[in-house]
């Protein structure tokens, strides 16, 4: 894995995109791989490229990046250019190696400000939290807090820093952040879960007096339940059965009484009818049937005589067809015009007209070929000169008439033919209906006279009916009135049942169901009796009691269960944090053992001699004064007076031993400033060696070097490139000659950092810088 590019837009003095591609390097071989050099005058921008790959690392303090607020990373704009209202910085990593736990090859991960102080992180464009960020880089030894990033006056820093943020620099290489990542949220968990085990214990210790007084009230409230619950079980087999049996004999009395009024309905309705037709003869005691069938005659006279026009009709419209089918037959083709002065002069006139056409035509000819042509004109000319003459001899001529007017004398003929047709059809059909209604009124004069005999009998016969029925219709009207008595009681009876069930059970006789036992109702009416008794003894039944006592047992019951959750999860996360330390243990002590050893040889090569060593010490944990201030870690011995209630844990941390070449040194202050920031760099390159990291960014780290200090400096440099990654921020000649490629932060008036770069390898190879 390696660092493609960085690009910055609106971050501190880069208020234009700007991009430095490592891309172009040489990563598979050659010299001086993997080192970049930033260069540029003081005050142009340089160490804003290193405060910008920490801030998009998840850098959280903002004086971490020399600023005193999040608002402060966007540019804050000049004489010439307006504030921004965004910043955004993303990092271009390859991952084809899958160093970082994603499935793409190329990774980019961005962070973006804005001046209302919303922050967002994104992960190949997708919207991510600062803790996956921190994780994945975790995984991959990166961090906005990690060796790979020293700013200026980090490397003095290492020499400053207590013997616990030492050992913490060590952890960083030993590579278990990820390690004491998951150790530190599993101990905020086992803390949350021990107060959480506090609560739930507390509540237990509430909850269980209040408990046991309601179950006693329970149990006294259950035998008072199981005697309602008894007495409501024979109330409804009983109540049950009586309602069931009373519906059965109601339903029967209604179905008698319903089946006695349809059968009276019936009796009455045929005495109604027998009545009614007796009546209605004698309204028509002497109806006289020779009026009708006289009136009868007469329609049928009358219908004879329309009968007698329509055959009239029919035979006239078939003379007229005949007609017009001759008239039809002898439509001619030809017209006979008499001859007269008119007619004459008009013939004359067309027959000169040709007659001069021709003329011409026979002076124009120039072609023997159009001589036929004028002979055939000079023929037609012939001929109606001839017809002229044979017409004033005859005195008339015939003319043939055109075909479109021969044709509309036709159709209308035609026409003319159809509609006497229609009118033929329709007095024939007109002709068969008044033979019908004849032969119907000849059929009714017969009936007429086959009633007039038939109703006399009849009326004997109905007479006769209307007595026997009546004498049926008055024994069915007793028998009803007798049902309508009994259904009347069976009323009475279900409301007095209805009453009972409603006191005594206070729901609605509809609700009552019978199971189809049959049973003992004086047996049920003593035990009814009897559970009243008891029930009224047992007291009054408080159905809240119950209610409570359940609900506080429910609740009960879950905190017991969330008291056992939580003890196994604090038994889970206590192994989790034991794994973890043992982890964390075995890695850095590792770790430290190789750390010194390369850092004292080293120390060695930059001093050309000397000694140095990295030694663990035990060191208190960082406490607060009473004032107020930060305690700085003290050593066991500085703490003995302090009583056992203040004494913190001991933990261990690193000292450093240097020794340069002919010097005994007792502590890190009696060096000079060259020599810390030898030292420094020992330590730094030390553990940069022992566990690489992708890329390293180095902030003016050997500024207090001298030339021949920062000739080892860069070989050391050019070494550790094989594997890591370096981007350097320098104003060292020596550094700039063993970069790869050379960026130059420039700034103008306008309070704009610019780029500009150099491939020196390829310049070396061509001889000329691009």
């Amino acid at each position: 894995m390696f660092l493609k590019k960085i690009e910055i837009n609106g971050f501190k003095s880069f208020a234009k995109k700007s991009v430095l591609d490592f891309s172009g390097t040489d990563v598979l071989g050659g010299k001086n791989i993997g080192i970049t050099a930033i260069v540029g005058p003081n005050g142009s921008g340089k160490s804003n490229v290193a405060d910008a790959l920490r801030w998009v690392l998840g850098e959280q303090s903002v004086k971490s990046i020399r600023g005193k607020k999040a608002q402060d990373m966007i540019f804050a704009g000049s004489g010439k250019k307006s504030q921004l209202g965004s910043a955004q910085v993303s990092l271009y990593l390859d991952n084809s190696d899958r160093k970082l736990e994603l499935d793409y090859k190329d990774v980019v991960i961005s962070r973006k400000i804005y001046r209302s102080g919303e922050s967002e992180y994104l992960i190949n464009g997708s919207r991510v939290r600062l803790v996956d960020v921190v994780d994945l880089l975790a995984k991959a030894g990166i961090g906005q807090r990690s060796y790979c990033i020293i700013n200026q006056g980090m490397a003095d820093a290492i020499l400053n820093a207590s013997a616990l943020e030492r050992r913490s620099i060590i952890e960083e290489a030993a590579g278990v952040k990820e390690y004491q990542i998951k150790k530190e949220r599993s101990q905020r968990k086992l803390k949350a879960t021990g107060i959480n085990l506090e609560k739930a214990k507390s509540l237990l210790e509430e909850i269980t007096p209040h408990l046991k007084m309601l179950e006693r009230q329970c149990k006294k409230a259950e035998k008072g339940i199981q005697y309602q619950q008894k007495l409501k079980e024979k109330q409804q087999a009983l109540f049950g059965f009586l309602w069931s049996n009373l519906k059965k004999d109601q339903k029967l009395a209604l179905e008698k009484q319903e089946m006695l009024a349809r059968e009276l309905m019936v009796i009455q309705r045929e005495v109604d009818d027998l009545q009614d037709k007796l009546a209605h003869q004698k309204k028509q005691p002497g109806e006289d049937f020779s009026q009708k069938i006289a009136k009868l005659e007469n329609e049928n006279y009358q219908i004879k005589s329309q009968l007698s026009q329509v055959e009239r009709a029919i035979i006239i419209g078939e003379s007229r067809l005949e007609l017009e089918k001759e008239k039809q037959k002898s439509i001619r083709m030809f017209e006979i015009i008499p001859v007269g002065a008119d007619l004459i002069k008009k013939t004359l006139l067309l027959i000169r007209d040709k007659q001069e056409i021709l003329i011409k035509k026979l002076l124009a000819l120039k072609k023997i070929e159009e001589i036929d042509e004028v002979k055939k004109q000079a023929k037609e000319i012939s001929n109606e000169i001839s017809r002229l003459y044979e017409g004033l001899v005859k005195g008339k001529i015939e003319k043939k008439r055109p075909e479109s007017e021969i044709e509309n004398q036709k159709t209308i003929n035609l026409k003319k033919i159809q509609e006497i047709m229609d009118e033929i059809a329709k007095a024939k059909k007109e002709k068969e209906s008044l033979l019908a209604n004849e032969k119907k009124i000849s059929e009714k004069v017969r009936l007429l006279i086959q009633v007039d005999q038939q109703e006399r009998k009849q009326s004997i016969k109905l007479e006769d009916s209307l007595r026997r029925r009546q004498f049926d219709l008055d024994r069915i009207k007793d028998k009803l009135n007798q049902a309508k008595i009994e259904t009347a009681k069976f009323e009475i009876r279900q409301e007095d049942l209805s009453r009972r069930i409603r006191q005594e059970m206070n729901i609605e006789p509809s609700a009552i169901q019978f199971s189809g036992e049959a049973v003992e109702v004086w047996k049920f009416e003593q035990e009814i009796a009897r559970l009243k008794v008891l029930l009224q003894q047992a007291g009054s039944v408080d159905e809240t009691v119950i209610m409570e006592y359940q609900e506080t047992k429910k609740r009960y019951e879950f905190l017991e269960k969330e008291s056992k959750d939580l003890k196994e999860a604090m038994k889970s996360l206590g192994i989790i944090v034991k794994e973890m330390d043992e982890k964390i243990k075995d890695s850095y002590e590792k770790t430290f053992k190789e750390i010194n050893l390369k850092f004292q040889d080293y120390f060695k090569t930059i001093f050309n001699g000397g000694s140095a060593s990295l030694e663990k010490v035990s060191v208190r944990a960082h406490r607060i004064r009473d004032d107020g201030a930060d305690e700085e870690n003290l050593s066991v011995g500085d703490v003995g007076n302090e009583t056992k209630e203040d004494e913190l844990p001991i933990q261990f941390g690193v000292e450093i031993k240097a020794n340069p070449p002919g010097k005994k040194i007792t502590s890190l202050g009696m060096l000079s400033g060259g020599e810390r920031t030898l030292t420094s760099l020992a330590l730094l390159f030390s553990i940069i060696s022992h566990n690489p990291p992708p890329f390293a960014i180095l902030d003016e780290v050997e500024a207090a070097l001298d030339e021949s200090n920062s000739c080892r400096f860069g070989r050391i440099l050019s070494k550790l490139s094989d594997r890591t990654q370096f981007v350097v921020i320098t104003h060292n000649r020596e550094t700039m000659r063993r970069a790869s490629l050379l960026y130059g932060v420039t700034m103008n008036d306008d309070g704009i950092s610019q780029l500009l770069s150099v491939k020196l390898d390829k310049a070396e190879e061509m001889g000329l810088i691009e």
